[in-house]
């Protein structure tokens, strides 16, 4: 049986070769190679980092520990003492005229705030804590985008690859057509359609290379290096396994988006307990020296201010903060039952994408590799038209292409699924 018409005729048919390379390869993709110097392995693990350390988002929120930080300071503070002085029978007439009979009073007073000082400053610190859900949150999703964008390089990578081998199969396939109708064994009809395959194949190989160009940029400029020279080291074909849904499940319960939740109904409690202290009265002390100028003498003055009323004054604030906790905890319920479903989904998704990959990988490929052998066998005796084996081919060329798209949807699912479970992206599960 004669093989197909590849310019190195002792090669495995284009449909063996890609199913060999799929699955032996530990994927290298070097990216803007301007440099004399080799230019750097990027891991997954590797550009999650990177990104962290220097995206300006996460960068911002970073910044915003300073602002917790001033406004947990301003809270304890407290308002500042005052210091009187007092005139009394001054530069008035008869045995009151000038200052002989004056009395002069010197007083420092204060307000009572110790409690209502320590409930500012623990509200303050409750709020500030919703910094560092906010960032675990930007974190899970900038890493999120990284691994989903490393796996679409890596994935465009085999694409052109294969794209690749498919252009080099219709060239051949020019050459031998062109001699088959020199020789008078095909129609120049045959000729022509074998002219347009190649044409459209080299279109696809053009139109992945610009692809692959922008995702380059785009995964560079996550961690702040648009247009640097790397390179991504990766292995597509390391698949994670499917977890169990009762694991994940108990998992869920880390996303930080639920946090802030719990948080926020922290947040309205520590406020509510505020408001009750505001609106307790803050006593006022005072103390000092008074001065009578006709006697020469001193006396010491004290006394203390206390509100009057006013105890209910913050019940509006409180009857609104306990329903904010009310709405807080339905809006949790209501996301944990959206996200349980999200989850459930996306565990089945990534279980039938394992599938797919299953089958097609060793049956539905095989198959038509040897349909596509026994094809160009026909063909070249005469047995088969040319429309016939491209059809062949197209159908093989579209199979190892479902390959690729199963192997990208199994990652992109378990990304997602770790993005929800609020676990480390970057360090995969393969057990």
């Amino acid at each position: 049986m004669k093989e197909l018409p590849y310019k190195h005729t002792t090669k495995k048919p284009i449909g063996c070769r890609f199913l060999a390379l799929l699955l032996g390869l530990s994927f290298s993709l070097s990216v803007s190679a301007t440099s004399s110097r080799p230019a750097p392995v990027i891991s997954l693990s590797d550009a999650v980092s990177l990104t962290l350390q220097q995206h300006p988002d996460l960068q911002a929120l970073m910044s915003q520990q300073a602002v917790w930080q001033g406004r947990i300071q301003q809270a304890g503070i407290a308002e500042r003492p005052q210091v009187g002085l007092t005139l009394e029978d001054a530069m008035g007439t008869g045995q009151q005229s000038g200052l002989k009979s004056m009395q002069s009073t010197l007083t420092f007073s204060w307000v009572l705030q110790h409690e209502l000082l320590g409930s500012r400053v623990s509200a303050a610190k409750t709020e500030a804590s919703n910094l560092a859900l906010e960032q675990q949150i930007k974190a899970l999703d900038l890493s999120a985008a990284v691994a989903r964008q490393f796996i679409s390089i890596l994935v465009k990578q085999q694409r052109l690859k294969l794209n690749q081998q498919a252009a080099l199969q219709a060239r051949d396939m020019v050459e031998a057509i062109t001699k088959r109708t020199n020789a008078g064994k095909s129609s120049v009809i045959e000729l022509q359609l074998a002219k347009a395959e190649l044409t459209r194949r080299e279109l696809a190989v053009e139109d992945i290379e610009h692809e692959l160009t922008a995702s380059q940029y785009q995964l560079a400029a996550l961690w702040g290096k648009p247009g640097t020279a790397y390179q991504l080291s990766g292995d597509l074909l390391q698949t994670p396994a499917v977890p169990s849904v009762e694991q994940q499940l108990a998992l869920l319960k880390q996303n930080p988006l639920l946090q802030q939740f719990a948080n926020a109904q922290r947040i309205a409690q520590s406020q509510m307990e505020l408001a009750r202290i505001e609106a307790k009265p803050q006593w006022q002390f005072s103390t000092g020296i008074r001065r009578y100028e006709a006697s020469d003498d001193f006396g010491l003055v004290a006394g203390v201010t206390i509100p009057w009323g006013g105890e209910n004054r913050n019940a509006g604030t409180i009857a609104a903060l306990q329903a904010q906790q009310n709405v807080l905890a339905n809006q949790q319920a209501a996301l944990m039952q959206a996200m349980d479903a999200q989850l459930y989904v996306l565990l089945q998704e990534m279980a039938h994408s394992q599938h797919v990959i299953e089958t097609v990988r060793n049956d539905i490929v095989p198959t038509l590799e040897m349909a596509m052998i026994e094809a160009f066998s026909a063909f070249e005796k005469g047995q088969l038209s040319y429309i016939q084996y491209s059809s062949v081919r197209a159908e093989l060329l579209s199979a190892q292409s479902q390959l690729l798209e199963a192997f990208e949807s199994l990652h992109l699912q378990h990304i997602e699924i770790q993005r929800l479970t609020g676990t480390a992206i970057a360090q995969r599960d393969h057990q």
